[in-house]
């Protein structure tokens, strides 16, 4: 409650600050690609943003949403930020990673990362601040504003699976280039496609489980095809994480990034509580809606089998040419995850 508190109290007090000064605000039209729905519940979050811009700017900086990829797929999204043709796009790092390998690497590993507020930190500071990721992103003309997280991933299936025989040839859905070698070492077979398309592939029978989280079960139907989830985590990750043009940014007045500053991170802090709340109540929105969580039983066996995945990435780098940076990117997540 404090916590709630206290930033409903400072939001307000930025509120009125800004307002006083909006007439100092350029007016601004901008569009802002989301790769999700709406009605996912992490989307309220792109809303809270854009609506503290227009709120703290008097009105003069004004957002227009377009959600699921209506402007452009997981393949465009970035030139299409890059060149500035999308004023504010959420970009899934991971399925970047042959281009933004040292960007993505708080996206695109699985069971590496364990807590949702380190694992922004961590993105934040790999972005600004590692040499090697600055180069990658100033080549795409990216500038990083707000950051999120993605609670622990799990999956959902038309099937119990309780043992590690369990996982022997099954489809599950994947994405990127390490999450499907976590599935290949249980023995699983990955499906590489977006989440928008994961129901379909499950009907159809293309896919047996799908790889997801709780709090996004309902949102994404997930609990119309499958009708078990299982109790093993397979860590947090970083989520779509919000990018402009960095020239653009760089040509905006500085009391314009100012505010896009603040309001991102006070987006941040909602998105943080946001997820947290809406996880610890999932489990009994999903049960309730006829799902069974199957308890694993060999936990022991399935932590043995699942590959470093920090090493993993090192190696992929060093084939790169990159194995000296990687090492001291790998160092630093270590040393702070």
């Amino acid at each position: 409650m404090k916590f709630t508190t206290l930033v409903a109290s400072t939001i307000a007090a930025l509120s009125f600050t800004t307002a006083g000064f909006a007439q100092d605000y350029p007016e601004m039209n901008l569009r802002y690609s989301s790769n999700i729905p709406e009605v996912v519940n992490t989307s309220a979050i792109d809303t809270y943003f854009s609506s503290e811009i227009e709120k703290r700017s008097g009105g003069k900086i004004k957002i227009q949403h377009f959600w699921a990829n209506t402007l452009g797929g997981e393949a465009e999204i970035v030139d299409l930020v890059g060149s500035g043709a999308v004023d504010l796009g959420l970009i899934v790092m991971g399925n970047q990673a042959a281009r933004l390998p040292f960007s993505a690497v708080t996206n695109a590993l699985p069971v590496t990362y364990t807590d949702g507020p380190t694992v922004n930190k961590l993105t934040h500071d790999i972005m600004m601040f590692d040499e090697t990721a600055r180069a990658e992103l100033d080549q795409a003309n990216l500038h990083p504003l707000l950051f999120r997280y993605l609670p622990d991933y799990r999956i959902y299936c038309t099937k119990p699976i309780k043992t590690m025989e369990d996982f022997n040839n099954i489809k599950i859905r994947s994405y990127g280039a390490f999450v499907p070698k976590m599935f290949e070492a249980l023995g699983a077979i990955p499906v590489n496609i977006p989440p928008t398309d994961m129901i379909q592939a499950m009907q159809s029978g293309a896919m047996d489980c799908t790889y997801m989280f709780n709090s996004a079960v309902k949102a994404f139907k997930v609990d119309q095809v499958a009708d078990y989830a299982t109790d093993l985590s397979f860590g947090v990750i970083s989520a779509h994480t919000l990018f402009i043009a960095k020239d653009k940014w760089e040509s905006w007045p500085q009391e314009v990034r100012t505010l896009f500053e603040e309001v991102a991170a006070d987006a941040e802090a909602y998105g943080n509580e946001l997820i947290a709340g809406d996880e610890a109540k999932a489990v009994d929105a999903i049960t309730e809606a006829g799902m069974e969580v199957v308890e694993f039983e060999e936990k022991e066996a399935f932590e043995a089998a699942l590959p470093d995945m920090l090493d993993l990435w090192a190696e992929s780098m060093a084939g790169n040419g990159k194995g000296e940076q990687a090492e001291a990117t790998v160092a630093y997540i270590r040393e702070n995850n």
